[in-house]
């Protein structure tokens, strides 16, 4: 699978030597992004927690292309947190498109993660499936250990933003397919603090050589939207860690669109790079009805896991919300989550009532 994305690379680089002296502009960025906002008052069980709170979500993304003579489109996209974070810039990439495909190169999500469909949300940022807020403390016990359970998210973000090389087909009869390869993590299983240059080698634990592959339809029939997509995730150890295991995970989604309505929901199990009890299953469902300037919708999320030793952890979300759109790229939003996370730990439980109106800005 390397050598193939790596030749992929290769042919459009000699695309690009090959093209005669070109009159193509320089590229020139320019600016998008998002700004979001909620006022948010919370009502659950774990102690010396506030009940209100204003949380704030944004990024800037500075944006370029151009078309060379020989039709190939370059581009690249730099995203600059909108407030001080560890992670100051996340993804930063470059692309080449053109009749071949479209390959990146850089600090962007999988391929599987970008072609994937999960149940929809009527409220940006806040969903189930993958929110920017998430209103409930994870709950820790004594010995530190926190619920294994963090959101019921189905997306496969096992290499997140960490370097790597990308290849999606051309769309043929509604089906494509993505190719994505990470060459190691710096931040642990998860990837969160990228790979952003040369790593040292031979580390426990760590996952190296991740190839992931995504494939996704898109269709219309009469008046039905149709879009359904799987993933597949698989890498390696670095070296080999008491409890550790080669990482492996998979995901199925679809979404189906009529009259303004859309139902949809998606499936995920990793083993998280661990030898587990049981792999980490992930499930969530939901439907959104747009009409007019609004959208409202409900969607539900459950995730559980066992663990060795045999403990249970489970995490349950219900979202009810909607959404105004007051003008081009402003949006008002207002919604309610109840959140129970559940275990054979007493220690490990929480309940959290939460209601939440905020504002969603993209530029």
């Amino acid at each position: 699978m390397k050598k193939i994305l790596l030749g992929t690379s290769a042919i459009v680089a000699a695309g690009l030597l090959a093209a005669p002296a070109n009159a193509a502009e320089k590229i020139k960025l320019g600016l998008g992004g998002y700004y979001q906002t909620a006022f948010v008052l919370i009502d659950e069980d774990v102690e010396n927690t506030r009940t209100d709170s204003l949380a704030q979500e944004g990024e800037i993304h500075f944006l370029g292309e151009t078309v060379l003579d020989n039709g190939i489109k370059v581009g690249v996209n730099v995203q600059l947190e909108a407030y001080t974070k560890g992670d100051q810039i996340d993804e930063h990439y470059v692309y080449f498109e053109g009749g071949f495909g479209r390959v990146v190169l850089g600090a962007e999500n999988s391929a599987p993660y970008l072609m994937h469909y999960s149940a929809p949300s009527a409220v940006a940022g806040h969903g189930v499936e993958s929110p920017n807020f998430f209103h409930a403390s994870r709950p820790v016990n004594a010995l530190g250990d926190e619920h294994a359970v963090a959101t019921p998210v189905t997306l496969l973000n096992t290499t997140s933003d960490a370097n790597k090389l990308t290849y999606f087909t051309p769309r043929f009869s509604g089906f494509q397919l993505g190719l994505s390869y990470t060459p190691s993590l710096a931040g642990g299983r998860d990837g969160s603090s990228g790979a952003y240059g040369n790593l040292s080698d031979n580390v426990a634990g760590r996952q190296e050589k991740i190839v992931e592959v995504g494939a996704n339809y898109v269709n219309t029939f009469g008046a039905f939207n149709v879009a359904a997509s799987a993933g597949y995730t698989g890498g390696s150890q670095e070296v080999d860690m008491v409890g550790g295991d080669d990482i492996e995970a998979w995901s199925l989604g679809a979404n189906v669109g009529y009259a303004g309505f859309t139902f949809g929901g998606a499936y995920m199990t990793s083993n998280q790079g661990l030898q587990l009890d049981e792999d980490l299953e992930q499930w969530n469902a939901g439907l959104t009805y747009g009409f007019g300037p609004y959208k409202v919708g409900v969607a539900y999320g459950f995730g559980s896991q066992t663990l060795t030793g045999g403990r249970e952890d489970e995490l349950a979300v219900l979202e009810v919300g909607g959404t105004y759109a007051m003008g081009p790229g402003v949006n008002l939003m207002a919604g309610y989550y109840n959140i129970d996370f559940d275990s054979t730990d007493s220690t490990l439980r929480n309940t959290a009532d939460v209601f939440m109106i905020g504002t969603e800005l993209s530029f």
